[in-house]
This record gives C-alpha cells, sequence and structure tokens, in this order.
C-alpha cells in the first residue's frame, strides 16, 4: 500500500512523517533552513509481520502543487494533515480537490500539534473540520488527535492504519510492467537510478526495460524496495531501479518504466472533463492549461468537442492536445490548473490515450466516446479491436496494456455476448466481420459480372478483398463462417457466390464445344493456344474464361500453365500409371512414356503434375507410389 499525506503549509506533514517511521523526508537544504518541503519524500511504514507501506510526504505550499501532484497520483490512502492551532486552510481546501479529481476513496483526518492547544479549542477545531469534509470522500474518515513533538496519538494512528492494509485491493502483477519516475539521480560505480511507484505488473533483476521518454530499452541492474536490495519489485511498491546503458539526462520527472513495446509515447488524449465548481470562470475551447498526469507536468490546449465552453461544477468530452508527448492509459486521472493565476479548476479521466484528431460536435465521436466512459473496459477493448481490424490476444494485450488472463476472461464474456467472434486466432467484432463479409461478397459479385464463365476467384486473390492482411488460419476460418451461412461455394482453391454458376450463352456454348473437340481429337499432343485463339476469333482473356469453365466442368484438366488434356485422355494416363504401380515399385520417364504412347515432354509434365498432387515422388531418377488414389 502507498500512503500520502496532504494539506497546508506547515501544518506537520513532515514532522508527522519522521513521527510515523522514525525517517527526516526533507533532502534539501534550502527545505531544513526554511522549515517547509519543497518536493516530494520518501519512507518506509513497517509494521508487524514484517508488513511495509510506502509512504510520501508531500509539500504544502502552493507555489510547489506541481510537486505535491507528482507524490499523490498513486496513491491508495491519505493522511489529511490539518494543524491544530490554524484549522482548513487554502491548500487543505485545494489539496482536498486534487485528491477527490484523483478518486482517492480511503483517508485519516489528523489534526496535529495536540500539543500547543487545550480541550476547548481542539473541540472546536475538530467541529469546524468536520463541517469543512462534509460532502466528501474524508466525511466518514476516522479522524486523529497527534502530537508529532510528543508522540501523543502516533501509535493509535498507525494502528489504525495497519487495521485499513487488508481493505485495499491489490494491484495487477500480471499487467505490463508501468513504473512513472519521480526521481533520478547518479551513483558513482554504478550508474543511474530512477525511482517511482510501481503501478502495474512488475520488475526483476537483469530484465529488459523500456523508458519512455526517451524511449530506449535498457537492463535493469539492481533493485531495491524501501532502501532494502531485492531480486523483484511488485505493483504497489515504492521502487528504485539501477538502469544500465541509460545516462541521467536522458531520463526527467514524468519518465515512465515500462515492458518493452506495450507503452507509447502520445501527444493526444481523450478524456472526460470535470470543472470544478470553484472554478472561477468557464473553460473556453482550446485554453491553455497546465496539465498533470502521473508525475509528468505540461502544458495542453483542451478541445471540447461537445460544447462552446464548460462551465464551473460542469463534465464535458474534451481531446487533451498537449505541448510535449507523454505516457498514458485509460482510465488514468490528470488535474488542470488555471495557466495564470495557476489554481487548480479540474481533473479528468483519460479514455483513449492514443485517438485520432477530431473535430467537435460530431455525433459519432461524441457516443463513441461516452461509450468508453462507462467503467466497464469492454468498450474500450472493442474499440481497440475495431481500430485495428482484429487482434489476437497478445496483440489485443498491448492495446489495451491489459494482463493476458483478465483479458481473456473479458474477451470470453464478449465473445458470449456475440460482441466478438474468433477467426482463428484473430478477434474481431461483429461489425467488422459484417464489413468483411461485404468487402468480399461484393468482390465477388463484381468478379462474377466481369467473368461469367469462371467458376469462381482464386483463395488467394479473394484475401486481397480484405482491409487487412491476416494470418491463413485465421482466413481459412473466415472463409469457414462464409460457407456455414451459405454465402459462397468453395470449390478447391476457388471461391465463389453461394448462388451463382456460371452460364454460357449460345455462341459461347458453341466455342466451348470446337475447344473441348480440339482436345478430344490432339489426345496427348501439346495444343498451341495461340492457334486457338485464332482459329476461334477469340481474345486472350476470353479463352481463359472458356478453358476455365471446361476445367470446372471437368472436361477438360489443367496439367501445367499451358497444357491441358480432354479427361478422358488424362484418366487413361493416370489409371495407367496406377496399373503399373500394382506390379511394380519404380517407374522411370522412360518407362512412362512408353506405357502412355506420348512424348517425353508429355510424360514429364504428367509425372511433374502427379507429383503436384503427391500421387508420386521422385526418388533420384525414379518415381514411387506415393498416394495414388485407389
Amino acid at each position: 500500500m502507498i500512503i500520502g499525506t496532504a494539506g497546508h503549509v506547515d501544518h506537520g506533514k513532515t514532522e508527522l512523517t519522521r513521527a510515523l517511521t522514525g525517517i527526516d523526508t526533507d533532502r534539501f537544504n534550502e527545505e531544513k533552513e526554511r522549515g517547509i518541503s519543497i518536493d516530494i519524500g520518501f519512507a518506509p511504514l513497517h509494521f508487524s509481520g514484517g508488513r511495509i507501506a510506502g509512504l510520501i510526504d508531500v509539500p504544502g505550499h502552493e507555489k510547489f502543487i506541481h510537486n505535491m501532484l507528482a507524490g499523490v497520483g498513486g496513491i491508495d490512502l491519505v493522511l489529511m494533515v490539518i494543524d491544530a492551532t490554524e484549522g482548513v486552510m487554502p491548500q487543505t481546501r485545494e489539496h482536498l480537490d486534487i485528491l477527490d479529481l484523483l478518486r482517492i476513496k480511503k483517508g485519516i483526518v489528523v489534526i496535529t500539534k495536540k500539543d500547543l492547544v487545550d480541550d476547548e479549542w481542539m473541540e472546536m477545531v475538530v467541529e469546524e473540520v468536520t463541517d469543512s469534509l462534509q460532502g466528501t470522500f474524508l466525511a466518514e474518515a476516522p479522524v486523529h488527535l497527534v502530537s508529532s513533538f510528543t508522540g501523543e496519538g502516533i501509535a493509535e494512528l498507525k494502528s489504525t492504519i495497519e487495521n485499513m492494509l487488508d481493505t485495499f485491493l491489490t494491484r495487477d502483477k500480471d499487467a505490463p510492467l508501468r513504473m512513472p519516475l519521480d526521481r533520478s539521480f547518479t551513483i558513482s560505480g554504478f550508474g543511474t537510478v530512477v525511482t517511482g511507484t510501481l503501478l502495474s505488473g512488475k520488475v526483476s533483476t537483469g530484465q529488459i526495460v523500456e523508458v519512455l521518454p526517451p524511449g530506449k530499452e535498457c537492463r535493469v541492474r539492481g533493485i531495491q524496495v524501501y532502501g532494502e536490495k531485492v531480486e523483484e519489485a511488485f505493483a504497489g511498491q515504492r521502487t528504485a531501479i539501477n538502469l544500465a546503458g541509460l545516462e541521467k539526462k536522458e531520463v526527467q520527472r514524468g519518465s515512465v518504466v515500462a515492458t518493452p513495446g506495450y507503452f507509447h509515447l502520445t501527444r493526444y488524449l481523450d478524456a472526460r472533463l470535470k470543472l470544478l465548481p470553484s472554478a472561477p470562470r468557464p473553460l473556453v475551447n482550446m485554453t491553455p492549461v497546465h496539465f498533470y498526469l502521473g508525475t509528468t507536468r505540461l502544458v495542453a490546449r483542451l478541445l471540447l468537442l461537445g460544447c462552446d465552453e464548460l462551465e464551473p461544477g460542469k463534465e464535458g468530452l474534451v481531446q487533451c492536445r498537449l505541448d510535449k508527448p507523454l505516457v498514458a492509459n485509460r482510465g488514468d486521472l490528470f488535474i488542470i490548473r488555471s495557466y495564470s493565476p495557476m489554481v487548480t479548476i479540474g481533473g479528468g479521466t483519460v479514455l483513449d490515450e492514443r485517438p485520432v484528431r477530431h473535430k467537435r460536435f460530431k455525433k459519432e465521436v461524441l457516443e463513441t466516446l461516452q461509450e468508453l466512459n462507462k467503467e466497464d473496459p469492454l468498450p474500450f477493448i472493442l474499440q481497440k479491436m475495431k481500430n485495428a481490424g482484429g487482434a489476437t490476444l497478445p496483440e489485443l494485450a498491448h492495446l489495451t496494456k491489459l494482463g493476458l488472463e483478465p483479458l481473456r476472461k473479458l474477451v470470453e464474456k464478449a465473445s458470449d455476448e456475440k460482441k466478438i467472434a474468433l477467426m482463428g486466432d484473430l478477434y474481431i467484432t461483429i461489425d467488422t466481420r459484417e464489413k468483411w463479409t461485404n468487402a468480399v461478397l461484393e468482390g465477388l459479385d463484381r468478379y462474377h459480372k466481369e467473368k461469367p464463365l469462371s467458376p469462381g476467384v482464386p483463395k488467394a486473390h479473394v484475401g486481397g478483398l480484405l482491409p487487412r492482411p491476416i494470418t491463413s488460419r485465421a482466413y481459412d476460418a473466415f472463409l469457414d463462417h462464409l460457407k456455414e451461412r451459405e454465402l459462397i461455394r468453395i470449390n478447391g482453391e476457388l471461391v465463389s457466390l453461394h448462388s451463382f454458376s456460371p452460364s454460357p450463352t449460345r455462341i459461347q456454348e458453341q466455342k466451348l464445344e470446337s475447344i473441348k473437340t480440339i482436345f478430344q481429337q490432339e489426345g496427348l499432343n501439346h495444343v498451341n493456344l495461340r492457334e486457338i485463339r485464332e482459329c476461334l476469333d477469340l481474345s486472350a482473356e476470353e479463352e481463359e474464361n472458356l478453358l476455365d469453365y471446361l476445367v470446372y466442368l471437368g472436361l477438360i484438366i489443367k496439367v501445367a500453365e499451358d497444357y491441358y488434356l480432354d479427361s478422358a485422355t488424362y484418366q487413361r494416363c493416370l489409371e495407367t500409371l496406377k496399373d503399373y504401380f500394382r506390379s511394380h515399385q519404380t517407374i522411370t520417364l522412360g518407362q512412362y512414356r512408353d506405357l502412355i504412347k506420348g512424348s517425353r515432354k508429355s510424360a514429364q509434365v504428367l509425372l511433374e503434375h502427379f507429383d503436384g498432387y503427391k500421387y508420386t515422388r521422385r526418388v533420384g531418377d525414379e518415381r514411387v507410389n506415393w498416394k495414388l488414389p485407389l
């Protein structure tokens, strides 16, 4: 579990952290001299049974809100710290707004400096705090009165925290690794070390990880969790990683350590935005704002997709256009602050981290984003599947950043609900399957109209009608689906519409009869196709269609590219071969030529044809029976 402090400047967050952990989280001389925290600090909080939680101490001064935001993005539990001598102050309220926007669900109210006030004053402070927290997620939170100086109430506070440990859901250790970085430094003899909270996945020594930015793969040389050297760290832990081959200047706060290939830098985010009721003015389209996501801080312009301006207290769909790239994921929460003066005005949820650029007021875009706004991850999975034109399960895991097992369950659920279909190893949405179906049927229809005598389109060519390349396994499954629906026929390697049958005209029937007669008369002789065209006054395309039709009817057999035989001659040659193998083990080219009483060339072409069908197999200069039909 990760615990974070929050509250107004000088209300005792760092002293409370020291009282709970024994560690001073102020690292800079300026912090110690001024007595206020400037940057986030970290300390392990030890409990019975060897359990450890990470405690993040954040600065309270309004000038350092950007550092505070870098610390609270990954916390599970907040300690809202309020000074008993001052009560609720401006940064108390701003931090509370931020925590609410970041959907922190659990917290403890800690009223510090108990030793500096009497009981009557403390009673008034508790009442004020309770009233101020009404309507927030801290309304029913436990309240602890402590003194970090004397230690009074610290043990009870720690006990309450420990009792809450088991109420938190564990993070997904099997999802892709993702750790936003909040610090980086160099240790002499070791190189660059980066720190952060592991949001998902796990990391182990020797593992290759990707750092974004700069988009560089590095090897993990060593790992520490709460100062202890370990071989592996898991989601939910504060972690320091020593990376080989990475210079400190290449990495910055906001970079992410991740599983290679899963996450991408993006400058566009589709999101649901909520403007705080306390925002000083409506948000106008494309207004620049300070934008905070994870440990990243940058400037964004917000394209309002469904309205001209967003009123305080209202929500709307936006496309965030960022001034520099960052790593994000669906469901990530972000905060926006006005450009000047810098005041927290709202926050939101990422719906799609790699969208196309949108235009405003597009009905289809708004409807899609409304679907993605649902907590159910299935619409997001379906959209990624649809945009990709289908995906295998590993590909879908890359697109959605989900672990394989949770993703498999969601995909199976969608399949049961008839929202997606499995084609071989490829998952596609039902809409995509219908688009593919229409593309194939329309393509076949065009082909049949252009070539009414052709029995069908070669299977390899039909695949070209699809909007994307797919594996042969997926392609065969898709064709089988069309065949089961009686939309197509598959005859060997040819595909046709189920309702189609070649239908020659009277003139074509006369030409077909003439061609058939020529092949019957020539027997094993090689028929010159060019002479047939000249004799019957045919174009090359018309001749090809007529020959294909005769092959389709089984009246002639295509033995090689330019060598056809009438079916009776072909069958005689095949039966001759079968008869010979009934009493012999092998046959040579010369022997077969003599048996069929043909030329050496015709015998060679026939034997190569039989090799192709696996009727025979060549061994040296001889053929042996392989799979001759009975």
